[in-house]
């Protein structure tokens, strides 16, 4: 932080809203920047905020510099954020090619991800496809097959359907996920992702599931899991189960139907 008598770091809510904060800028403040409570309790009720010094002494930031070395001392912390990353900066990474993606009036087609929308029953229904074919057996593998691996093209198309549902269908009420596909291909790409997660690629490409599923747990709807005859919610997938407000799984099979019973 500026050390220039201007600069203060503060909560939002008092100077903006005129209330005090609740349990998320709190808890932030307490249980990540480790600050003291009753230093704390005084820091989020006054409108000002805390300067320089005391600011670093009460944790809650790391460091002051002036004006005139501020930049100097961001470059040097950048550098040293740097030299601490897992990531190979010689390593080859893939070119992210736009989503092949089809719009009409009532779905949303991608590659493996469909979406179904009923405006009248409030309803989006998203429909995921399992891979066709295994993991391929190397990170050389992984890097031929592009944007199209199975884990990265998968969690884009679904965090892209995801930001439209909630940015430009406002009235959808209730998310539906739904999968098929060959639960032992999607197996196989975890068992690649887990057995190479030090490569800096494939934990990119963790971190971008781990954040697309971030963003389902806390779209402002209804989330319902079907788990049916034909389904592939295993490993990463299954995630999907946990994090609905009602999973529902098909005991036995439907009539007609000869696909196992989901499991």
């Amino acid at each position: 932080m500026a050390d220039d008598g201007a600069a203060a770091v503060a909560l939002p809510e008092v100077p903006l809203l005129a209330v005090l904060p609740g349990t998320g800028g709190l808890t932030r403040v307490v249980d990540k920047r480790k600050v003291r409570r009753d230093h704390a309790d005084f820091f989020c009720t006054i409108e000002e905020g805390i300067k320089g010094k005391r600011a670093v002494q009460w944790r809650l930031v790391d460091e002051i510099a002036p004006n005139s070395k501020l930049e100097g001392k961001l470059a040097e912390r950048v550098k040293e954020f740097a030299a601490k990353s897992k990531r190979n900066g010689a390593g080859k990474g893939l070119a992210l090619t736009p989503l092949e993606r089809t719009i009409d009036d009532s779905a949303i087609l991608y590659g493996f991800v469909s979406v179904d929308i009923d405006r009248a029953a409030r309803i989006a229904t998203i429909s995921i496809k399992a891979p066709e074919a295994a993991a391929p057996a190397d990170i050389d593998g992984m890097v031929g097959q592009g944007a199209a691996f199975w884990p990265l093209q998968v969690a884009r198309e679904l965090d892209d359907a995801i930001l439209h549902l909630r940015i430009n269908e406002l009235g959808i009420a209730m998310l539906v996920f739904k999968s098929h596909g060959d639960r032992a291909n999607v197996v196989s790409h975890d068992a690649f992702l887990e057995a190479n997660k030090a490569h800096w690629l494939v934990n990119e490409i963790r971190h971008y599931w781990k954040r697309v599923l971030k963003r389902i747990d806390v779209t402002s709807r209804t989330l319902v899991t079907l788990v049916e005859p034909g389904s592939c919610f295993v490993g990463t997938l299954a995630e999907l189960v946990f994090a609905a407000d009602r999973s529902y799984m098909l005991i036995g099979q439907k009539q007609g139907d000869n696909r196992p019973p989901p499991a």
